[in-house]
This record gives structure tokens, C-alpha cells and sequence, in this order.
């Protein structure tokens, strides 16, 4: 059970700390432009970040056994180190293939002759529909879900969760999109706007928010909710073959894997079936959990 009051005082520092991690790591990395959108992204993602688990302590959906201030630094150390190797591995290859995508008029966006907000909106509903599929295969190919059964494997369900990823996972989903940007040519403020619109769909629909059955009926006719992606971290039943949205639900609608539940008592239990207990919330097992024989 959470202690609301006390474990609130505990926590409310930590995404200013995190802020400033983030803030020195790229001063020492040298500040320049193209670091400017990943300081912009940062701030949001920090900023939804303490807003979700500010309304998730006051009135969570589930009350949490494990510690929460436990969960947040763990899951936000990963997400520090997760966001430096990204950006110092990937970073600049996908900015630079953005800007000579754009600046060369590369792509089937330009072919097509998408400019300004039509083309950002394009952008939005183009790679959310790739991240879907993403997502589905992370589930089918086996090599891939070794690496996303780290995400899996957390036994609770909430804002923190949104940062759980293997890095493994990440560099071979950035690799991709660093090819799918070569054909799309998007422009940079396309896939700003797409990776912030995606980072904050994540940390809302793995929010852990007390939200009526009712009000979410009416929200996933458009975006994913906190119940329609619960649904998906229950390691039992269609559950976890279902769900695979991340911005709009209109994608699991379309392709038939929608799945939607009116009880509570069918939104658990969470996590995988291996591993389980505590050792799902320790750096190393995480980290091994690909090259696991389970």
C-alpha cells in the first residue's frame, strides 16, 4: 500500500534531479542546435513524466506493493543511461539522415508534395502505424521479444513503466526508424512532434491513473488508455496478443486486435510468467533477461 503524503514528500525531488542530469550531461557533451530538440524532448518527457505520477499516487487505479520511490529511480536511472547511449550511438546518424532527407527533398513525403503542418500531421499518423507493427513483431520474432520481455517483466504497471526498456531493444527499433526516415523524408519537426506525441501517449497509457471504465470507452475510440494497455501487460489469456497501439487505437481496431475489458479482476495479473518477485527489479536481470534460456 502507498502512504500517500510521505511517499509524495520523497519523490517530488527526483524529477528536478533527473532534469538536471539530464541539463549537465549535455552541457558536458557540448551544446549545439541539433542537441536543442533533444533538450526539448527531455524537459517534456520529464515534465509528463512528474504530472502522471503526481495524479497516479493521489488516485492510482491499483495501489502499489512495491516501493514507489523505489520504482521511479530504478526506472529512471534506466531511462539516463538508455537516453545517453542513444544519443551517442544514434543521435546524430538519425539527424543526419533527417536533414539530408529534407534538404534534398528525399522521400515519399516529398513526392507526394506534404508541406508544413499536413506534413507533420502525416508524419504523426505514418510512423505511429510503423511503431505498431513494430510492436507486433517485438511480440512474434522470437530474438526480438527477448529483448522486449524486459519491458514485460515489470510486475506492476505504471508511469515508470513507460522507461523500461533493454537498450537492446532501443538501438534495433532507432536503427529501423533511421531507415524508415530515409524513405519517408520526413521533415525534423515531423519526428519531433511524432517521438513527443509517442513518449507522452506511453507514459499516459502506462499511467497508473484512476480513470472511470466509462470516460475510457469513450478515449480509446480514439487514443490508447490506461485499461486498453493494461490489458496488454497481463501475461495471461488474448491479453498480451492484443493491444499493440501506442498513439491511436485506431490501428489494433483496423488490423483486429483490439481487445477491450469491462472488469477489473481481468486486468491481472501483470508481468510475464519468468521471471517473477524481486529480482525483476534489479539492473543486472533486467539487463541479462534477452540471453536468458526462459
Amino acid at each position: 500500500m502507498i502512504s500517500g503524503g510521505h511517499e509524495l514528500r520523497k519523490i517530488r525531488t527526483v524529477p528536478s534531479l533527473v532534469l538536471s542530469c539530464h541539463i549537465w550531461t549535455l552541457c558536458a557533451l557540448g551544446y549545439n542546435k541539433k542537441m536543442n530538440l533533444f533538450l526539448v524532448r527531455s524537459i517534456s518527457y520529464l515534465a509528463l513524466f512528474a504530472c502522471m505520477l503526481f495524479f497516479e499516487i493521489k488516485h492510482p487505479f491499483v495501489r502499489s506493493v512495491q516501493k514507489k520511490a523505489y520504482r521511479v529511480v530504478f526506472h529512471l536511472v534506466i531511462s539516463i543511461l538508455n537516453s545517453l547511449i542513444l544519443f551517442l550511438v544514434l543521435y546524430s546518424p538519425l539527424y543526419a539522415v533527417a536533414s539530408y532527407t529534407h534538404s534534398h527533398a528525399f522521400g515519399i513525403v516529398n513526392t507526394l508534395g506534404l508541406r508544413g503542418w499536413r506534413e507533420v500531421i502525416v508524419t504523426v499518423v505514418f510512423f505511429d502505424c510503423w511503431d505498431y507493427w513494430m510492436h507486433r513483431a517485438n511480440h512474434r520474432i522470437g530474438l526480438l521479444w527477448r529483448f522486449h520481455k524486459a519491458h514485460h517483466s515489470d510486475m506492476e504497471i505504471d508511469v515508470t513503466t513507460a522507461s523500461r526498456f533493454h537498450i537492446g531493444e532501443l538501438l534495433v527499433t532507432n536503427s529501423i526508424k533511421g531507415m524508415l526516415i530515409l524513405l519517408w523524408g520526413p521533415s525534423l519537426q515531423g519526428v519531433v512532434y511524432f517521438e513527443t506525441f509517442l513518449t507522452a501517449a506511453s507514459q499516459f497509457h502506462h499511467s497508473n491513473l484512476a480513470i472511470s471504465f466509462s470516460l475510457q470507452n469513450r478515449l480509446e475510440k480514439v487514443i490508447v488508455t490506461p485499461r486498453m494497455h493494461r490489458c496488454h501487460h497481463v501475461y495471461e489469456g488474448i491479453c498480451m496478443i492484443s493491444n499493440y497501439s501506442t498513439i491511436f487505437s485506431l490501428w489494433d481496431k483496423l488490423f483486429g486486435t483490439y481487445h477491450r475489458v469491462d472488469k477489473t479482476t481481468a486486468l491481472e495479473p501483470i508481468g510475464v510468467s519468468k521471471p517473477r518477485g524481486p529480482v525483476t527489479m534489479q539492473f543486472i536481470p533486467l539487463f541479462l533477461t534477452p540471453f536468458q534460456k526462459n
